[in-house]
């Protein structure tokens, strides 16, 4: 058979050859489009998936009441969060606000540990003025960092690496309008001793991320509560400050006399029950 006779064939093979050429080339676009598809979309699968996992936080919350207008506590914590100087976000500032506003009547003091840039500080202060409570309020921090961690529970903390960012008297001007502030700079370790004669304390602010600082302000101040009055604890509920829950899991066993509520903010509120 010649040539030519083979011709029309040939023609219809390479016909083909190019149209099936086409499809795969075809299918090959589409399936790149998919994965590069697939790829844009993984960031949106994955909140989805966390979503439903922790729907829990915010089912219903469009029912729920929106605290932040709750007044006044809405405009101080606006105003501390704008400036810049904390990491609670209005949540949390309302556990501290109602604390305030439940100081046992025999309360006479009060405190923070852990105060970095001063934000709950200026807020826990503006809180007891708005409440007529104006009492000593000790203000506890090294300025440095850690001092001290326990590397088998305190994750990625490291002593002088995280909370340096600020110094004792940038911290000491944003806190200049409340009298009633007591600066304590130091390891608490070394500054409590200096006003462990105050026996009456009506609420302490824990945030030191850390074991050993955590389990020392838990024996100090849970003996010098008054009945009634909290420790509020923050981060007793994150998994990078495990550190935090062993210490009060510790004192809780050998302290029956407090009552521990965890609450889904991250916090735990520690009230002395007699």
């Amino acid at each position: 058979m010649s040539l030519l006779s083979k011709l029309p064939w040939i023609r219809r093979y390479a016909i083909e050859n190019e149209r099936l050429r086409a499809k795969l080339a075809e299918a090959r676009r589409q399936n790149e489009a998919l994965r590069v598809s697939q790829e844009r979309m993984a960031p949106d699968v994955e909140l989805l998936r966390q979503a439903r996992e922790y729907d829990y936080y915010w089912r219903e919350a469009v029912k729920r009441i929106d605290i932040r207008q709750l007044m006044p506590f809405g405009e101080v914590a606006g105003r501390v969060i704008r400036d810049g100087r904390t990491y609670l976000n209005v949540d949390r500032l309302y556990t501290l606000w109602q604390a305030v506003e439940s100081l046992p009547p025999a309360a006479q003091a009060v405190a923070e540990i852990g105060v970095y840039r001063g934000g709950s500080a200026w807020f826990i202060a503006d809180a007891l003025r708005r409440a007529n409570r104006e009492m000593p309020f000790y203000v506890c921090d090294t300025f440095q960092g850690h001092i001290e961690v326990d590397e088998s529970v305190d994750g990625l903390h490291r002593p002088g690496e995280q909370f340096t960012r600020t110094t004792a008297e940038k911290v000491t001007k944003y806190l200049r309008g409340f009298p009633f502030v007591r600066m304590q700079v130091g390891d608490i370790r070394e500054t409590a001793p200096t006003f462990a004669a105050e026996r009456a304390f009506g609420l302490v602010h824990l945030d030191v991320d850390v074991y050993p600082i955590t389990r020392y302000c838990l024996d100090f101040f849970g003996q010098r509560l008054v009945p009634g009055g909290v420790i509020v604890m923050d981060d007793y509920g994150t998994t990078t400050c495990e550190g935090v829950k062993k210490a009060m899991d510790e004192f809780r066993e050998i302290n029956p006399g407090f009552r521990v509520l965890h609450l889904l903010t991250g916090q735990a509120v520690v009230t002395k029950l007699y």
